[in-house]
């Protein structure tokens, strides 16, 4: 009886004395990257996964109102991770490197404009949509957009141009410098164009994202009323229509209402709204 007491201690003391050789094994084969912190507490170390592979970084963001392209919302996207759009345009290159400014100049979808709870890499596969494939290059940080395979038959080698010329010109304008305080430049507004309107724009809202310095509100609304009469029903300025472009013509100071014409023209217009008059 003795014995098989003692037996049992024996058995008991060593499989007491192999667990933690056990432990100490297991942990052995645990990744480098894992320190002890503690006897009962292990830490993550080293640089994670967005770190290593900036495309594999969690994007959450809304793209500003005041980007209307694909472009815009692709240079906003792309800045505070370091990359860049390549959109080079050396004499020399190939014909098919015109083919993401058609994808660049397009307007930006509303549901494109809220990215959240994706990669990076998703974001720049959900611009480019279904026709465009986006191509990375690692060592510059750049990407550029390509048809996908199917849709070439849909572009035409002028409309690439066209494409081309407005992207280039867009990008002239915004590379300027500022303006010095109360002067207008006629440069930054050529070529440009506002929209498509969304249904809810107000004319005084789009007036307020326009970089117009020396203009008051007033003036710009009459500046945008006058230079798009397409864009509006019944002749006023309040009746706003959905899905209109709006062309952003060089300003001529010469030609502007004063600040209290203007005023004076606004106020009227919106009397005539309210009582839901046609102005004459």
């Amino acid at each position: 009886m003795r014995e098989t007491v003692i037996g049992r201690w024996v058995a008991i003391l060593t499989m007491i004395f192999a667990l933690p050789l056990t432990v100490q094994a297991d942990i052995a084969g645990v990744a480098d990257s894992r320190i002890l912190e503690s006897r009962y507490l292990s830490a993550q170390v080293g640089p994670e996964d967005a770190q290593t592979d900036l495309l594999k970084s969690i994007v959450d963001l809304r793209v500003p109102e005041k980007i209307t392209t694909v472009g815009g919302a692709l240079d906003f996207l792309l800045r505070p991770y370091g990359f860049q759009l390549d959109d080079s345009h050396e004499a020399d290159e190939q014909p098919e490197a015109d083919e993401q400014y058609l994808l660049l100049v397009l307007t930006l979808p509303e549901p494109h404009r809220n990215l959240e709870s994706m990669t990076l890499m998703d974001a720049l596969t959900t611009l480019g949509g279904k026709s465009f494939r986006p191509l990375i290059n690692p060592v510059k940080r750049s990407v550029r957009y390509q048809l996908r395979e199917g849709f070439g038959q849909f572009a035409t080698a002028e409309e690439m141009r066209v494409a081309k010329q407005e992207w280039l010109d867009q990008k002239e304008i915004t590379s300027l410098p500022p303006k010095e305080p109360g002067v207008i430049s006629v440069a930054q507004q050529e070529h440009q164009t506002y929209g498509p309107v969304q249904r809810g724009d107000s004319l005084s809202h789009i007036a307020s994202q326009l970089d117009l310095s020396g203009m008051t509100i007033d003036q710009v609304l009459v500046y945008l009323f006058q230079a798009n009469p397409h864009a509006f029903g019944n002749g006023n300025m309040n009746h706003l229509l959905a899905g209109a472009m709006l062309k952003l013509p060089p300003v001529n100071p010469e030609t502007l209402p004063t600040a209290f014409e203007a005023s004076q023209l606004v106020d009227e217009h919106y009397r005539l709204w309210i009582q839901r008059e046609v102005t004459p």
